[in-house]
């Protein structure tokens, strides 16, 4: 199992605790990648701590990356709803598994069709929509690819029903401890949902600053949860799960 390191002292929030997981949750699978990614935010955060929102302007290199990472929105988004379907089918009483979660995303995908978001660097800008596959083999194969990092998916996907996107370097303490504590949260559930021995998870429990315990986790809300069971009302209607 690996670690993110959310807490260099054990107590206090690291100050760019909310970028090591966005790191981690991009590119779970290179190093390399993480901390060009985390240098290359630390720059941009100085930046625009320097000139203010108002007159950030993104260098070029940024918006590359930007651009990289938000071509990966639709994935990580299914990563997370998928593992949002392990945690629901567990707390219904159900046998979780990858197969069975799978299905219920896609048909869910099937239903949504496409996502809607802001771009962290433009929140005030327009919104933006992008397809989701609902094909069930991609769906696991994307799983697969990210399943390392599925608590911090579904913490994202849980989170967007409550929190206002902000810029991505003006993110607020109260965001930041809601987001470290929802994925903690969600690592825990789906530990206690299904065997994820051989997931090699990231795992944001042993440097977990003791600050936030007891801070509020932010669980699916009515919307995500109805695209769920309408995931899986449809499957058990085509008969492609059973009861």
């Amino acid at each position: 199992m690996r670690h993110i390191i959310l807490s260099d002292d054990g107590y206090h929030v690291a100050h760019n605790a909310y970028h090591r997981l966005l790191a981690t949750g991009y590119f779970p699978e290179s190093l390399r990648d993480q901390e060009q990614g985390l240098f290359i935010a630390a720059l941009e955060q100085a930046e625009f701590n320097r000139v203010g929102q108002q007159n950030y302007q993104p260098s070029e290199i940024m918006q590359a990356a930007s651009r990289l990472v938000e071509k990966r929105t639709a994935q990580i988004y299914l990563v997370g709803f998928v593992a949002l379907s392990f945690v629901w089918l567990k707390f219904n009483g159900q046998t979780p598994s990858l197969n069975r979660a799978s299905i219920i995303a896609s048909c869910a995908a099937n239903e949504f069709g496409r996502i809607r978001w802001r771009a962290g660097l433009n929140p005030t800008g327009d919104e933006k929509e992008t397809p989701v596959t609902s094909d069930h083999s991609t769906v696991e194969r994307i799983f697969r690819k990210y399943r390392s990092v599925a608590h911090i998916c579904a913490a994202n996907v849980s989170a967007s029903e409550y929190l206002e996107v902000l810029h991505l370097w003006d993110q607020a303490p109260e965001v930041i401890a809601s987001m470290i504590q929802t994925c903690a949260a969600f690592q825990v559930a789906l530990e206690g949902a299904t065997d994820v021995s051989d997931w090699n998870i990231w795992d944001v429990k042993r440097h977990f600053p003791a600050s936030l315990d007891g801070w509020p986790v932010l669980v699916p809300g009515n919307e995500i949860l109805s695209w769920i069971e309408r995931g899986y009302a449809v499957a058990i209607a085509e008969g492609m799960i059973k009861r």
